[in-house]
């Protein structure tokens, strides 16, 4: 039976490191670096091609607000276990009744939390330095960040069945993997950049979907199939992230959670 309280626990445990200064800095600092990179970047090829690039620099500061949610619920939850391995508590926190399904539940929990926090700054500065709204993306911006939200967990289960295997010596990996997907979602520029051979392969990248659908909707289009496309990717991928977790959960397991904490 799943417990309520169990979960709680775990999530206040983790929101608790939330309230640190350098959290809130480190989120303003990636997230405000992005949008005024990629925002300059946007408005000064407007100046230069000219106004009918506007819909084109509100797409890029829009996606970069956006794949956030993906980023920071990812390695919200992949830093929730090398909290525990840093503290050496990871050993403890299973000696008691909690059980895996719940600690990805609150881990999940956590990861969204940060994501919608870090989803609330970027709107906010995006507004006060670009005069750019995300809500202009009207009623589908509400399944848009359900979709990203649902990815980020994907990623971050992966994340933490990685660093399950690997421990502390994974770390490093850790940004690797959450990068990696970047390039091939399309967030900066339009999936037809790419060969056929790279499209047709891009296409079961579910954020490829999502941020096509954010210029599509942007230039008066309607992207429900591509949210929908997106959705159901997602759950493919969830439930495989699941059990990929659970592996090397089982793994690690017989090979000694205690290595982990050690740094083997």
């Amino acid at each position: 039976m799943i417990s309520l309280y169990r979960i709680g626990a775990v999530v206040f445990r983790h929101l608790m490191t939330m309230k640190r200064v350098s959290w809130f800095v480190e989120i303003c600092f990636w997230t405000g670096w992005d949008i005024v990179v990629f925002g300059l970047v946007g408005k000064a090829t407007t100046m230069m091609i000219g106004t009918g690039n506007t819909l084109a620099t509100q797409a890029l500061i829009t996606n970069a607000v956006l794949w956030y949610l993906v980023l920071r619920n990812a390695l919200t939850i992949g830093f929730i276990l090398l909290n525990e391995l840093f503290d050496a508590n990871l050993i403890t926190l299973f000696a008691t009744p909690l059980r895996k399904i719940e600690w990805l539940i609150a881990g999940s929990i956590v990861g969204g939390i940060a994501a919608l926090l870090n989803l609330a700054i970027g709107m906010i500065l995006v507004t006060l330095l670009f005069d750019c709204s995300i809500f202009s993306l009207g009623l589908p911006l509400l399944a848009i960040t359900c979709s990203l939200l649902l990815s980020g967990w994907t990623l971050g289960m992966v994340l933490m069945g990685f660093l399950l295997f690997s421990g502390k010596k994974g770390v490093g990996m850790a940004f690797v993997i959450c990068w990696s997907l970047l390039p091939f979602s399309c967030l900066y520029y339009p999936v037809e950049v790419f060969s056929l051979f790279l499209q047709k392969i891009i296409w079961f990248i579910p954020m490829s979907h999502i941020f096509t659908a954010v210029r599509t909707i942007l230039h008066g289009g309607s992207a429900w199939t591509s949210i929908a496309i997106s959705f159901g990717l997602n759950f493919v991928y969830l439930i495989g992230a699941v059990a990929f977790f659970a592996l090397m959960f089982n793994l690690s397991k017989k090979r000694g959670l205690a290595r982990l904490e050690l740094g083997w």
